[in-house]
């Protein structure tokens, strides 16, 4: 399931729309079909339901028979253990990753940092920044290998998601 804010007949269209042709990855090489009256993208036959949700707790995710779940959160919203805790009150939930660098939960970088949590007791983790999964491997045999004193590095982003100009989710179709 993706959960968003509305899910309109138009909002699903316009998702489906940017699922099939991507600017940049040409178009997707499947089918993505609206089904409107339940609120669901069918893509290549899974269902994802499209659920719309103003609060994280208000969603009842067992009703999608979602139980036990992972919930990814990509919104940039919620950044400390406070708020990214909202999500365990919602049905089915069980544990939150967050896709951004946290404040006062664990980061974690696969690779490096990966052993030092417990799966049985942090129910929210932090999948740390693009920046550090880019250079912390590298650094991390550099270290092991060679050793660092000091070190300063750069981090030289194209777009983000905020700045619209190519495929994004925006009211006027024409963008």
């Amino acid at each position: 399931a993706i959960v968003t804010r509305g899910n309109s007949d138009d909002d699903l269209i316009k998702r489906a729309d940017l699922l099939r042709m991507d600017s940049v990855h040409g178009p997707f090489p499947g089918t993505v079909i609206e089904d409107f009256e339940n609120k669901q993208l069918i893509i290549n036959g899974h269902i994802v339901s499209m659920i719309d949700a103003k609060n994280p707790e208000d969603v009842d995710y067992t009703h999608y028979g979602i139980n036990n779940a992972l919930l990814i959160d990509n919104t940039g919203v919620y950044r400390d253990k406070a708020e990214l805790s909202r999500h365990l009150k919602a049905k089915g939930i069980t544990k939150v990753l967050l896709t951004a660098p946290a404040k006062d939960i664990p980061n974690v970088v696969h690779g490096v940092n990966h052993q030092t949590i417990d799966l049985k007791t942090d129910d929210i983790l932090s999948a740390a920044s693009c920046t550090t999964n880019a250079i912390m491997p590298v650094l991390q045999v550099v270290h092991t290998k060679l050793g660092i004193v000091r070190g300063h590095i750069e981090t030289v982003h194209s777009y983000t998601n905020d700045q619209n100009l190519l495929d994004n989710y925006h009211k006027k179709y024409r963008r």
